[in-house]
């Protein structure tokens, strides 16, 4: 499975390669901090050099979150159905982790709706759902940043002539290296797994 995440990594991130742009700042102290930390491994996501703009309208990218164990899930704010469950269900392997570990993670819903889920409906749908953004980030990209994380993540979603989407239910969790640790998938499955991985994840 590795051998196979690591290969479509790999074309993903070839297809989104960009000409590289001088770094006036490379030198700058301030990014001394950044400089030592150890290079990523090919399996990461925050390979990705893509930028989304989150619930509070501030440009991000995946790396912002190294360092953080991840637990996230594509979802889109018009869905009745399978998306309620998949918060439902975030929310309750949310519940299940002990505080000390509930504080190490962060919870990253990425919305495949390009459209309609600019960054106010995403700050309303976080406040409609109690969702505390101190822990919970909700990101907006461009519909070719939807489809390269979707693609690393391995969802599937077919939009509808409604501007609604039929799509894979996946709750992924990423080690705070960004590489994929566990994925559970379908609605209302074990989650005793899930937090197992996220538990293991959080530990140093």
């Amino acid at each position: 499975m590795k051998t196979l995440f690591t290969l479509s990594l790999l074309v993903i991130l070839g297809a989104c390669a960009v000409p590289p742009q001088e770094d006036t700042a490379s030198c700058c102290e301030e990014d001394a901090p950044m400089a030592s930390m150890a290079p990523l491994n090919e399996e990461s996501l925050y390979h990705f050099d893509v930028t989304w703009t989150d619930q509070a309208a501030e440009q991000r990218t995946l790396a912002d979150f190294r360092g953080e164990v991840v637990v996230t899930a594509m979802v889109f704010t018009h869905c009745q159905y399978a998306c309620p469950m998949i918060l439902s269900d975030l929310k309750s392997i949310e519940s299940a982790l002990a505080p000390e570990v509930r504080d190490e993670v962060r919870w990253l819903l990425v919305s495949m709706d390009s459209e309609r889920d600019q960054p106010p409906v995403l700050a309303a749908y976080a406040e409609n759902n109690h969702l505390d953004t101190t822990h919970w980030t909700l990101l907006h990209g461009e519909d070719y940043a939807v489809r390269t994380i979707a693609a690393a993540l391995g969802v599937n979603y077919v939009k509808d002539s409604k501007g609604n989407f039929s799509h894979s239910n996946v709750i992924s969790v990423l080690d705070r290296e960004g590489e994929l640790a566990f994925q559970l998938e379908g609605l209302k499955a074990d989650a005793a797994p899930c937090v197992a991985a996220i538990e293991e994840a959080v530990q140093p």
